[in-house]
């Protein structure tokens, strides 16, 4: 059971308590949303649209739950523990829909790659790394994948002309860096404006050249073909919570802190300039992008063949969420 190791987020509930009340006429809903992380460029949105009361407005009670990992994420989905999850990467969510996994992505919080590659004080340039270890989460992990896609993409090969090493979670590669185990590695926005600030250089930013979708809706299909009208309500104050977040900076940041996020305000305003330019808007679903993440599973044998993209996304309520958003004049 999912219960056993989530860790539910109460103080959300008393935003979610707080906002303002739904529309008439609406049926009242309680969700359950899954999330696999904690960190500003993935939740900045949701937290926005807890804060401002989009989801109240839409009839709609939020219950997060927080797992680590997509495969933990996935498992609470498929076994109808949670209605909807927010995930990391879209390895997992493919992988688990080829086997047969009754899982779709249904929109897209940020739609390039919200890493950094930081170089430790060594190490300035792309030319510096050959040769050189770079640290990541681990292999096959999406900060593997996204240094793998960026290097091929700037000439250097992956695996002859450096060597990527598991390290494990942002705090390991932090001490790898500073120790000089590793030339460089991929770090979220908020570690990067931490790091830089302690003089370590930032080699490149991933975001400029790689738009690829990193956080992602997911849902069930059996629950979007029975709940249309809650999933698409869901969608809806989400839609508004993202658009929100990357229009306004000043207040969307003071709407993460009201909904407990946690950080340093100096550092988030930093790192807000760095992951707000890769949010979708309207939580667009970049395919392509999608596409280069699949191709590369299909090269490494992890996926099948002739498994398409099209069959892992279902975003036909998204636009119609999208539709109606405009027809109000809530989103232009």
């Amino acid at each position: 059971m999912v219960v056993k190791y989530v860790l539910r987020i109460l103080p959300l509930l008393l935003v979610a308590l707080s906002v303002q009340s739904p529309a008439d006429g609406q049926e009242r809903k309680t969700l359950r949303v899954v999330f696999t992380g904690l960190a500003w460029n993935s939740e900045l949105p949701f937290r926005v649209a807890l804060a401002r009361g989009f989801f109240k407005s839409q009839g709609l009670d939020i219950l997060p739950i927080f797992v680590r990992g997509g495969p933990a994420a996935l498992a609470a989905l498929s076994s109808a523990e949670v209605e909807f999850a927010e995930i990391g990467g879209a390895q997992a969510i493919m992988r688990s829909r080829a086997r047969g996994l009754d899982v779709a992505i249904i929109g897209a919080i940020s739609n390039t790659v919200a890493y950094q590659l930081i170089g430790n004080k060594n190490t300035r340039s792309l030319e510096d790394l050959k040769g050189k270890l770079i640290g990541v989460t681990g292999a096959g992990a999406f900060s593997d994948f996204a240094t793998r896609t960026f290097l091929r993409r700037k000439g250097i090969d992956p695996d002859k002309d450096v060597i990527l090493r598991a390290i494990g979670g942002s705090t390991l590669r932090v001490s790898a860096l500073e120790k000089g185990i590793v030339a460089a590695a991929p770090f979220s926005p908020e570690d990067t404006v931490r790091l830089t600030r302690l003089g370590y250089p930032m080699i490149a930013n991933f975001g400029d050249i790689l738009n690829i979708p990193q956080t992602l809706i997911t849902a069930r299909n059996d629950y979007l073909d029975k709940q249309p009208d809650i999933s698409k309500r869901f969608l809806k104050a989400l839609v508004l919570g993202i658009h929100y977040a990357k229009t306004n900076k000043a207040d969307a940041i003071r709407a993460g802190f009201e909904a407990k996020l946690q950080g340093e305000a100096e550092i988030v305003q930093q790192a807000y300039d760095l992951f707000a330019p890769g949010f979708s808007g309207d939580l667009s679903v970049n395919v392509a992008g999608l596409q280069v993440m699949l191709d590369e599973d299909k090269r490494n044998n992890l996926i099948d063949a002739k498994f398409t993209v099209e069959r892992a996304v279902n975003d036909k309520l998204l636009k119609l969420a999208q539709q109606e958003l405009r027809a109000e004049g809530r989103l232009k």
